[in-house]
């Protein structure tokens, strides 16, 4: 029995080979920018709205603004509960796998969806 592999041709890919791209999915819909930092936003499905305008914004823009207004303090940590909530919890509870909520805020309002989302989730559903 031969320890050889069984495919002898199969060479793999090559140190420094760029694939190539012939995917067009990049390229369907215009690159969107962050209207609190300006840069564009490489994955558009982290991103949130903008309560004021409806623009998209990167998540982590939107922590940074909700860390400095929420201030938590010594001992307290800012988490992202999901559905555009956050909170600031007890850190050492949050340690011991034990949610304590001290204070909570929503980012977007449920009810109001921006239509970027809604073709964001239309072009992931098809």
């Amino acid at each position: 029995m031969s320890t050889k592999p069984r495919n002898r041709n199969f060479q793999g890919r090559r140190r420094n080979f760029q694939k190539r791209n012939d995917s067009q999915r990049g390229n369907q819909r215009p690159r969107e920018t962050c209207s609190m930092c300006g840069k564009p936003i490489s994955d558009i499905t982290t991103a949130l709205s903008d309560p004021e305008n409806g623009s998209p914004v990167h998540f982590d823009c939107v922590l940074r603004a909700v860390k400095e207004k929420l201030k938590p303090a010594e001992g307290e940590k800012v988490i992202y509960l999901g559905n555009s909530s956050f909170a600031v919890v007890d850190y050492k509870m949050y340690q011991q796998r034990k949610l304590k909520i001290l204070r909570r805020m929503d980012w977007e309002v449920p009810e109001e969806k921006s239509d970027w989302v809604k073709s964001v989730r239309l072009k992931s559903l098809s």
